[in-house]
């Protein structure tokens, strides 16, 4: 049995969160019979001042913007592990005490 993992507030970007919420609905066609869609709305974001550089969930952009949505960890596109370091290695003879 494992844990399915709770939900946490993630960063995103403006970008990343405009695709997922915007309201569209058809409006007209064009003479080619492509549907021209008009923007209907668009929600408005619960802005968080962190005064922090933060990276998007989804696409690993840097962003400012203080958007933060509550996500689990699985369902994001920027968390894979390869991309993280998780050991950092210090070793004191890399450094000559001469130097110092």
């Amino acid at each position: 049995m494992s844990a399915k993992q709770a939900p946490r507030p993630m960063a995103l970007c403006e970008i990343c969160f405009l695709e997922d919420h915007t309201r569209w609905e058809p409006e007209s066609m064009d003479e080619e019979g492509r549907v021209l869609m008009k923007l209907v709305g668009v929600d408005v974001p619960e802005k968080i001042n962190t005064e922090s550089v933060e990276i998007c969930c989804m696409c690993g952009a840097i962003t400012v913007s203080g958007i933060f949505e509550m996500m689990c960890p699985s369902d994001v596109y920027f968390n894979a592990e390869s991309e993280k370091q998780n050991v950092f290695e210090f070793a004191l003879e890399d450094f000559d005490e001469e130097e110092y």
